[in-house]
């Protein structure tokens, strides 16, 4: 039966040069298409390398002058110690396991990079053998970054005590690009060209700045001299976060006021999330790419539907005379699905080495480099060979499961009906 239906695809190769050469098309064109949405799918589902559950946020705010809120009579040097009063009334509720204050955290959007250079020839070599690395900075000024978050200690295992004024801690990654080892601890490093001198007390796991971002270097400083105005909280395990936040907000946030600083409302870190990575130049480009490549399988859909769907209704006179021969539904179907499989399976085939030599003139096959085990994890799941053969795989299931569909039905509904019809259409 093949060789039957390859001699007939050959006697009709004027009809099916056309569907041929746009069946390569189309395969180059969905593998492209396909690719992002595999990587984004791997990125988002990537571990975090925190915990972001039963997590909330409080800003404090401040009235201002033109508010009818507020208070004159209120010294604008006792500013700091008003919203240390609102932030201890806040961090003191029985229901809070721990918090942090300050002005970032991962996925907020809040977060900025920072020089970091360190000398390793000593003072006197005038810059010479400085190494420069460009972190993700966290400002942790008050309470416990790290346990609110749950990233822990790669040596002890342990979250990292509280920031002091002019320390510094590094993620895995960061020390490594740094020191070339994670053995660091009470080294010195310097900011912004040796502004600042910061010395390092711990080495944290890695954590993802953004859903769609490897897990970059990060670190968390605190040189900060004014109190934090909001607060990041991780309530106490059996705590109903919803009823916590909706009590808050109703009950306790009218009363916490000092001066004129208050507690804003408090919201859930997927709000967080959700407000603040639109903002984010990855987010928005990301789901650019999200809509061109759902778009372009829509469209690769259509296009193999209908070509095959016509193909196979212009051709119900032959069916018709394969009917009034004896031939059964059955057999009369399963000849349209293999010609549309075998004109798949050869364009495809002709397509394939073309999608080689493009994404390889794209660097697609050279491996991310890996400075800690979550960083060769990560570039694991983006594999060259892998990624190459599941994205090749699924781009031919997409265009065969179309061909097949958009065959069946045409070729199915004019094997029903009356030969005496279909045979008129000859």
């Amino acid at each position: 039966m093949i060789t039957k239906i390859i001699k007939q695809l050959w006697n009709e190769k004027g009809d099916n040069v056309w569907l041929f050469v746009e069946l390569v098309i189309v395969s180059i064109f969905l593998w492209h298409a396909v690719d992002p949405l595999y990587t984004l799918n791997r990125a988002s589902n990537f571990p975090k390398g925190f915990n972001p559950e039963n997590i909330c946020r409080v800003y404090i705010h401040k009235y201002e002058k033109y508010n009818k809120e507020y208070d004159a009579s209120v010294d604008n040097e006792t500013d700091d110690a008003s919203i240390t009063a609102v932030f201890n009334n806040i961090v003191s509720l029985p229901e809070i396991e721990s918090y942090y204050g300050g002005f970032g955290i991962p996925y907020s959007g809040t977060f900025s990079t920072i020089h970091l250079y360190y000398n390793e020839n000593g003072e006197e070599d005038n810059g010479e053998g400085r190494k420069d690395i460009e972190p993700y900075y966290y400002a942790a000024e008050r309470g416990e970054f790290f346990k609110v978050l749950q990233i822990k200690d790669i040596k002890t295992g342990q979250y990292l005590t509280q920031l002091q004024k002019g320390e510094i801690q590094l993620s895995r990654s960061a020390a490594m690009e740094l020191f070339g080892t994670t053995d660091c601890i009470g080294r010195e490093v310097e900011n912004e060209y040796g502004i600042r001198k910061l010395k390092i007390t711990g080495v944290y796991e890695d954590f993802q700045p953004n859903p769609y971002m490897i897990p970059e270097p990060t670190v968390v400083a605190n040189y900060a001299d004014n109190p934090p105005e909001f607060i990041y909280m991780r309530l106490k395990e059996g705590v109903d976060r919803d009823s916590f936040i909706k009590r808050f907000n109703e009950e306790l946030r009218p009363t916490l006021r000092v001066g004129n600083r208050y507690a804003g409302t408090m919201v859930d870190f997927e709000y967080v999330i959700e407000q603040n990575m639109y903002n984010v130049i990855h987010e928005s480009k990301n789901r650019f790419q999200l809509f061109i490549s759902f778009f372009a399988l829509f469209c690769a859909f259509l296009g193999i539907v209908s070509t095959f769907w016509i193909r196979t209704n212009d051709r119900r006179g032959e069916i018709g005379i394969m009917r009034s021969v004896g031939a059964s539904r059955r057999r009369i179907i399963g000849q349209f699905v293999t010609e549309a499989l075998l004109l798949v399976t050869m364009a495809f085939a002709v397509a394939l080495p073309l999608i080689i030599h493009i994404v390889a003139s794209n660097d697609f096959a050279q491996p991310l480099s890996a400075t800690n085990e979550q960083l060769a994890a990560y570039s694991n799941i983006f594999a060259p060979l892998p990624r190459f053969a599941v994205i090749t795989a699924t781009t031919y299931f997409i265009i065969a499961a179309t061909a097949v569909i958009a065959a069946v039905i045409p070729a199915a509904k004019a094997s029903n009906t009356n030969i005496a019809n279909t045979l008129k259409e000859e």
